[in-house]
């Protein structure tokens, strides 16, 4: 979990590159996490979000676009990113924002 939590802003983070920083194999990394309740991918994209609903709420990034923070914290597409966003928290990032 250290690794994932170190890496998932990276946007080519994969379940292989955690595999071979952790000396195990994918399949025994993804059998772990899916023990622990999580899959690797929910695990990342779960940390993407509060990443971004943490700067997003954030004076100090204000002047920063919607779609800057979105590619900071590892996500490669705005739209798929906003979809995941208003799914996850119930509002757009602008509204969470406070519609600036």
């Amino acid at each position: 979990m250290a690794e994932i939590d170190r890496r998932y802003t990276d946007p080519a983070f994969s379940s292989d590159d955690l595999a071979r920083a952790i000396g195990l194999s994918r399949r025994y990394v993804n059998e772990l996490l899916h023990e622990s309740g999580v899959s690797f991918s929910e695990r990342v994209l779960e940390l993407r979000l509060l990443k971004t609903r943490a700067m997003l709420s954030d004076p100090r990034h204000d002047r920063l676009r919607i779609s800057d923070i979105a590619f900071a914290c590892g996500f490669n597409e705005v739209s798929y990113f906003n979809r995941r966003f208003r799914a996850r928290f119930g509002c757009s990032p602008t509204q969470c924002r406070g519609g600036k």
